[in-house]
């Protein structure tokens, strides 16, 4: 929904979500709808820092909530991805109880009614059209959630190269005023009705690298080589001047000065904080620009020679600080999909990382408490593969798992009833059980930080116990009568 529809009032009481068509459905049948559903982004991580005019963008979230067009709790995030990308969707869905809504049909609405939607793009055989005909959508997609209530969708951007908006200086900047310059497409998940679930809208705008608003292309960052062999290229997270270190002359050092590496190899240093799950994402083509479809591509992590000293996992192989400084303390493979994309998901063990930086864009520490992961993805080898290598800096601490428990008395007409408040923080988008004595323990789905949970309870002394991720954490509580 953008600022500039007039006729937003009149015309958004009427959208109706029609089903008919464009539904890609797998074949097992779906758990039955809840009342009311909770569906968060989860990847990829957009937040104040990443997103276009965070505050005026909730703002209007907040007032169509108001106006009863949206289920509360919305939130509503302009976004920013390159003409021509893939970006890799995961929604967790929960119910009203907080708990993960399993096997449970998830709507992707693609080019939402009344948004002026004009991007070309396509998720699974359904493709929009980029013209905006209320109160239709311009494509609809549903899958089901897994067992950890949680659903992935492929958004994938059609339009040429040229056809994107100017690159943003910042991604907080303002999108084009003027439609004529955007090129957009607005999304939200649905489970049981835009008006009743708690959901996230996302508009993402798609620019071309290096154009600039008064047209002008070009390229910024690592110029393109005339290739001699395979291109593995960073597309998510998109690591530009602004919001990481372009380091050209290492670049220049390793592919230039020496043949150690393959010309064209990027590089970039990046801040996350200790504890931190990124998902890194390589779109991989051949010598003549087509996609390489299932191709193995192996991952150097904590490189040899890179004297890298963080703790890291993909949840199958662990870095090994006891490997020597000619080897990589692990070595991680995965294939690429139909599009020649692959993800590795790497997080971060570490309880404590470097100092906060000031800024983004702050020269990475090279004394004192170094805390950092070098990687390189490879195919044919790193002397003809064309590779954007990362080195990501891990900060501060690492969110720590907390839980408290507090309890309530409520006297109606002479009876009494007691309802516990369990608290847990530090544990975003992960699983929690959760254990109070004479219940059962339940498994709760970790959709904001803190979160919160209410239990029917009787008077007594209460053991609380919540786990998550292996870690444990225990308090008592006295219930009185």
């Amino acid at each position: 929904m953008k600022l500039k529809a007039k006729s937003l009032v009149s015309q958004l009481a009427m959208v109706t979500l029609l089903t008919g068509s464009l539904v890609g459905m797998s074949s097992a049948a779906a758990n039955a709808a809840p009342a009311e559903a909770t569906i968060r982004l989860v990847t990829p991580v957009l937040d104040a820092s990443n997103t276009s005019e965070p505050a005026a963008m909730q703002k209007m979230a907040d007032q169509w909530v108001a106006n009863t067009w949206f289920g509360s709790g919305l939130i509503y995030q302009r976004a920013w991805a390159p003409v021509g990308s893939t970006v890799s969707l995961t929604y967790l869905v929960t119910g009203p109880d907080g708990k993960p809504l399993a096997n449970t049909d998830v709507s992707l609405r693609l080019g939402m009614p009344y948004s002026n939607s004009n991007a070309l793009v396509q998720v699974d055989n359904v493709t929009t059209t980029g013209v905006d005909k209320p109160p239709m959508n311009q494509g609809l997609v549903t899958h089901k959630t897994g067992a950890d209530g949680k659903v992935s969708f492929e958004l994938k951007s059609l339009d040429a190269a040229s056809a994107g908006e100017a690159q943003p200086a910042n991604w907080n900047d303002p999108v084009p005023a003027d439609l004529l310059n955007e090129l957009y497409t607005q999304i939200l998940p649905q489970v049981t009705g835009q008006a009743t679930d708690h959901a996230t809208m996302s508009e993402f705008h798609f620019y071309t690298p290096g154009k600039t608003a008064a047209g002008n292309g070009g390229s910024t960052g690592t110029p393109a080589p005339a290739a001699s062999g395979p291109s593995i290229r960073l597309t998510s997270p998109m690591l530009t001047d602004s919001n990481s270190i372009h380091r050209a002359d290492l670049e220049d050092l390793f592919s230039v000065q020496n043949k150690w590496y393959a010309k064209g190899i990027g590089f970039h240093q990046v801040y996350a904080q200790a504890g931190s799950t990124i998902d890194l994402t390589y779109q991989a083509k051949d010598e003549t620009g087509k996609v390489l479809a299932n191709t193995p591509v192996k991952l150097h992590v904590n490189k040899a020679y890179s004297n890298s000293t963080a703790h890291v996992t993909d949840g199958k192989t662990p870095t090994d600080p006891t490997a020597a400084q000619g080897s990589d303390q692990a070595l991680w493979t995965e294939n690429t999909d139909a599009n020649g994309y692959v993800t590795f998901h790497l997080t971060n063990t570490d309880a404590e990382g470097e100092a906060t930086p000031a800024t983004a864009t702050t020269p990475v520490p090279t004394s004192g408490t170094l805390v950092f992961s070098q990687l390189y993805p490879e195919i044919k080898g790193q002397d003809v593969d064309i590779a954007d290598m990362v080195e990501i800096h891990f900060y501060g601490k690492a969110p720590v798992l907390s839980a408290t428990a507090s309890y309530k008395k409520t006297v109606k007409k002479g009876k009494s009833t007691y309802t516990m408040t369990v608290v847990v923080g530090g544990a975003m988008s992960k699983v929690a059980t959760i254990g109070i004595t004479g219940l059962k323990a339940v498994t709760k789905a970790i959709a904001d930080d803190p979160a919160k949970f209410t239990f029917a309870v009787t008077p007594g002394v209460k053991t609380v116990k919540v786990t998550v991720d292996g870690k444990v954490v225990t308090s008592k509580v006295t219930v009185k009568k």
